[in-house]
């Protein structure tokens, strides 16, 4: 049996108390994932192991023991398979997010098949089946938007006979060269990421998993999407698709007039989607190391923060980070703190509330 782990310090509840994720609750098929008081825990021995959790969370924070899904995928790309089932090493389909089969449909020469067959005598189907077909139905739409001419399929495979099968499998092999190539791909990927089962599990944070956030680490599958699309047909025009059609990024718009340039959205990103320098004089946002998981919108009091309602697939092909707004930054008198100044005295938001209340309990108006 498969074993579950949480790493708390890439977990979104583990650096924000506001965040609303609850995208492992929801795919659980078992229900034994929990958010409590913003604690996750879960019982080891209730879990299936079909890593359907680390494939929905935005900042892959759970894994399997004994499968990790881009080890699985340069496997999967160095044999003359066209057929992604879980009949093979694969847990369950729903264990790769809709980018890992983005990219695999991006790196692979030939169509990909998604085999949901054994679907009809599984009992998590009635949960990861209907995953599946979302994250199938999001990769076909992207290939047709960037103009990609290898759809992805979704059949019942399991009942054909073994040479029907062999059939399919073999309407192409892959060359030799394109194995080395794709051994290539991998080793360059490597050389870039960095080197009681009865008792319900809740996370406790250490004071590594603090120094671990700091990090802003983009996740795996991030990094293997970048290198697909450089080595994808780079289209001959930049669609446009509504913010709903795109599950793993985003674009985002920010209202300067509302925004007291707290600091919140950019320190508690995990990924460093948003930025700033050490004055604080801007924000700054990349749409390519976003992973949509709302966190920077969970503390922005005012709203400033919005989701554009479109997204560019430009930002795929000709990435380019955005500066959303500039801030002229001056000294508080009292405090002499660099703030966003905005006009009238020079204080800074915490010494004007401080003013404002001192002058409330004194009478003075």
């Amino acid at each position: 049996m498969s074993l579950l782990s949480l790493d708390i310090s890439k977990c979104v509840h583990t650096s924000n108390k506001l965040s609303a994720c609850d995208n492992c609750v929801s795919v659980c098929p078992v229900d034994t994932i929990k958010i409590e008081n913003n604690i996750v825990s879960f019982t080891p021995s209730e879990c299936v192991g079909c890593g359907g959790c680390g494939a929905a969370c935005p900042t892959a924070a759970y894994s399997l023991d004994d499968f990790s899904p881009i080890n699985y995928i340069f496997r999967f790309l160095e044999t003359d398979k066209q057929i992604l089932t879980c009949k093979s090493e694969l847990p369950c389909i729903a264990a790769l997010s809709a980018e890992e089969i983005l990219s695999i449909s991006l790196f692979s020469k030939e169509e990909i098949t998604l085999d949901i067959g054994p679907c009809g005598e599984c009992e998590i189907a009635k949960t990861n089946l209907d995953i599946i077909k979302q994250r199938a139905e999001e990769v076909n739409f992207l290939l047709e938007a960037m103009m990609q001419k290898k759809p992805l399929h979704v059949e019942q495979l399991s009942h054909m006979h073994e040479d029907e099968k062999e059939a399919i499998s073999r309407r192409e092999l892959i060359t030799k060269d394109s194995i080395k190539r794709v051994s290539q791909i991998k080793q360059q990927f490597l050389n870039r990421v960095d080197e009681g089962d009865d008792e319900i599990k809740s996370h406790v944070v250490t004071t590594a998993d603090i120094a671990k956030i700091k990090q802003k680490r983009v996740p795996d599958r991030r990094s293997l999407l970048l290198m697909a699309l450089k080595r994808a047909e780079v289209p001959e025009e930049f669609h446009v698709i509504s913010m709903d059609d795109i599950s793993f990024t985003s674009q985002k718009n920010l209202d300067a007039s509302t925004c007291t340039n707290c600091q919140m959205c950019y320190r508690i990103c995990p990924t460093g989607a948003l930025s700033s320098d050490i004055k604080g004089s801007f924000i700054a946002f990349n749409p390519l190391a976003c992973v949509k998981c709302q966190s920077c919108h969970d503390v922005c009091e005012p709203s400033s923060l919005m989701l554009r309602t479109t997204f560019s697939l430009k930002n795929f092909f000709e990435p380019k980070g955005e500066e959303l707004v500039k801030f002229n930054i001056k000294r508080c008198d009292e405090c002499n703190t660099p703030f966003a100044y905005n006009g009238g005295e020079l204080l800074c938001n915490r010494c004007r509330v401080e003013e404002e209340e001192a002058r409330e309990l004194w009478g003075v108006k």
